[in-house]
C-alpha cells in the first residue's frame, strides 16, 4: 500500500499598515524560516499549527513533507522582495517533492505585502499550479482578512477559536484531518464565506466573554451539525489598510452552506454594538495599582506588541511614577539601551528608556537603579501558547528602577507566556503591577495569577479608538466608522434571505 506524503508550509505575518518600518527577510529569519526537514524537526511537538498537522500525518499514516515556512513577528508592511523570496524558494521545494497527495499550510490571513493585494490567495493559487488538483487545507489566525478568492483556491479554511491563541495545534490537527477526510472520500465539500462590514478591536474579541463567546458557541454548534465539515469565525485585525478587512464567516458542508455561514453572520451582525471596549487613563489605572490587590495587569492596548506595536511606549511608566507605585514589572524593546547598558560596568545607572521609535509612543522614561545584563537569552516556551517554539529575546538588561523591575530587550518580546520573565528570575506573580503590552494574548500568560486588569488608553499603532487611525484604503461603509440605521438593516436583510 502506497504512503500517503502531505506537504506542509506556510507564509505567515500578521501585518499592521499604520507601522511605518517595514518587514524584512531578516525579520523572518530571525523569527521562524525553516526549509525541508528543517522545517519538520524545528516544529514536531510544538503548539503551533504545523506542529499539530505533522503530528495528525504522521497518526494517519502517512508521511509529511517540509517545504518552507517563514513567520516574522506583527509589524508593517511585508517587503516585497522577502515575500518573493520565500514564495520561490516554497514552491521550488514543492516541484522538487512532488508528487503531493495533498498540502496543509499555516496562513495567517492577515498579511499585507507590497505590490500583492492578497499574498495568502496568490501562494494558495501558485501552489495550486505546481501540484494540480490535491486536496488543500489552511490554517488561519483568528484575525485573519479573509478576501473572496482563498475560500476558492484553499478546499478547507480552519480558523482558530480562541483569544488568547491556545489550539493552533488543534486546528492544524483539524485542517489535516479534513484533508484526509477529502482524500478517502474523493470528494470536496460545497464552501461559503459571508464578509461582513464590522470592524471590531483586540479587547472586545476574546472567545471567553460576549459577544464572541456566543459566536464561538454558535460554531462549535454548527461544527457538530450533519453535514458540516467545518466552520469559522475570524473577526479579523482592524490595523490594516486593505480591501480585505472585516469579519469573516465560513463554512463547508455538504449542502447548505451559503444558507449556515449567512444564519451565523447574521448572529454576529446582531451583536456588533458588543464588540466595544472601555479603557481607563492610565493615571486612573495607575491609581488602581497603588491600592491593589496585586498583582494589575495594566493593558497597554495600543502598544500590543502582538499587533505589531514596537512595544517601547512609556504612558504607563511616567503615570506609575507619579503615582508612587513601587513592585512593578515592564518589558520595554530598547536595543539602545541595551547597548548603553552593555558597555559600561556600573552596577547602577540612569538613563532614559524607551519613547524612541516614535514621538507618538511618548517621551522617554527617566530611570535610574542597579542593573543586571544579560547575553543572548532564549528560551522555551512551556505555556499555552505556542509551546515548545523556542524564543529569541537577544541581550537583555534589567534595570531595578524606584517602580520596579524594568526590562529592557534587544529583539521584541510578545507577552503571550511569562517564561520570559521567569528566564531572567522575575517573578510576576508577586509584582504589585505588570504592565502588559498587548490586548488579550497576555491572558495565557498572566491570568492565572492577576488579582484585578485595568485596560488602558495608551498611545500605540494598535488603539482601541478606531477613530485614532486614518484609514486610506479600506471598504466602506463599515460598522462602527460609518454608522446608519438604513444602511444597517439592508445588511441584516441581506443576511435574512
Amino acid at each position: 500500500m502506497r504512503i500517503l506524503r502531505i506537504g506542509l508550509g506556510g507564509i505567515w505575518q500578521e501585518t499592521n499598515t499604520f507601522v511605518p518600518e517595514p518587514t524584512t527577510l531578516a525579520d523572518f529569519r530571525r523569527y521562524q524560516l525553516f526549509e525541508g526537514a528543517e522545517l519538520l524537526a524545528q516544529l514536531h511537538g510544538t503548539g503551533t499549527e504545523l506542529g499539530g498537522a505533522i503530528e495528525a500525518v504522521e497518526r494517519h499514516r502517512a508521511r509529511p513533507v517540509g517545504l518552507l515556512f517563514g513567520a516574522a513577528l506583527p509589524s508593517g508592511t511585508v517587503e516585497r522582495g522577502a515575500y518573493e523570496t520565500m514564495l520561490r524558494i516554497l514552491l521550488e521545494r514543492a516541484r522538487a517533492a512532488a508528487p503531493l497527495d495533498a498540502l496543509v499550510l499555516s496562513l495567517h490571513g492577515a498579511m499585507v505585502v507590497d505590490g500583492h493585494p492578497d499574498p495568502e490567495a496568490e501562494l494558495v493559487g501558485a501552489l495550486r499550479t505546481v501540484l494540480g488538483p490535491v486536496p488543500i487545507g489552511v490554517t488561519l489566525d483568528y484575525h485573519a482578512n479573509v478576501g473572496a478568492d482563498l475560500p476558492r483556491l484553499a478546499d478547507f479554511l480552519v480558523g482558530y477559536r480562541t483569544y488568547p491563541h491556545t489550539d493552533m495545534a488543534e486546528r492544524g490537527a483539524e485542517a489535516t484531518d479534513l484533508i484526509m477526510r477529502a482524500l478517502r472520500l474523493g470528494r470536496r465539500p460545497d464552501r461559503q464565506l459571508v464578509k461582513l462590514p464590522l470592524l471590531s478591536v483586540p479587547p472586545a474579541q476574546e472567545d471567553a466573554a460576549e459577544p464572541m463567546r456566543g459566536v464561538m458557541a454558535a460554531v462549535t454548534e454548527l461544527c457538530a451539525a450533519p453535514g458540516v465539515w467545518t466552520a469559522s469565525a475570524l473577526p479579523g485585525f482592524a490595523y490594516a489598510q486593505s480591501d480585505r478587512l472585516g469579519f469573516s464567516v465560513y463554512v463547508a458542508a455538504d449542502d447548505h452552506a451559503a444558507a449556515r455561514a449567512r444564519e451565523l453572520a447574521a448572529h454576529v451582525w446582531d451583536h456588533r454594538a458588543a464588540f466595544t471596549a472601555r479603557l481607563e487613563s492610565p493615571e486612573k489605572a495607575a491609581a488602581v495599582a497603588l491600592r491593589g490587590p496585586g498583582p494589575t495587569v495594566l493593558v497597554d492596548v495600543a502598544d500590543n506588541v502582538g499587533g505589531g506595536s514596537p512595544g517601547d511606549g512609556t504612558a504607563l511608566l511616567h503615570a506609575l511614577a507619579a503615582a508612587h507605585v513601587t513592585g512593578a514589572v515592564a518589558v520595554l524593546w530598547d536595543p539602545a539601551a541595551v547597548d548603553a547598558i552593555h558597555a559600561v560596568d556600573a552596577g547602577e545607572l540612569a538613563l532614559p528608556i524607551g519613547g524612541r521609535s516614535d514621538p507618538l509612543m511618548g517621551e522617554p522614561y527617566r530611570a535610574a537603579g542597579p542593573v543586571r545584563r544579560y547575553g543572548a537569552v532564549s528560551y522555551v516556551r512551556t505555556g499555552s501558547y505556542m509551546r515548545g517554539q523556542r524564543v529569541e529575546m537577544g541581550r537583555v538588561a534589567v534595570l531595578l528602577d524606584r517602580i520596579g523591575a524594568l526590562v529592557l530587550t534587544e529583539h521584541r518580546v510578545v507577552p503571550f507566556d511569562d517564561d520570559h520573565l521567569r528566564a531572567l528570575d522575575l517573578a510576576p506573580q508577586r509584582a504589585r503591577a505588570i504592565v502588559a503590552k498587548g490586548a488579550i494574548a497576555w491572558k495565557a500568560a498572566f491570568a492565572g495569577y492577576a488579582a484585578q486588569t485595568v485596560y488602558v488608553r495608551t498611545p500605540g499603532y494598535c488603539p482601541a479608538d478606531l477613530g485614532q487611525l486614518s484609514y486610506h484604503t479600506r471598504p466602506a461603509p463599515l460598522y462602527p466608522l460609518e454608522r446608519d440605521r438604513a444602511w444597517e438593516a439592508t445588511v441584516t436583510a441581506a443576511l435574512s434571505t
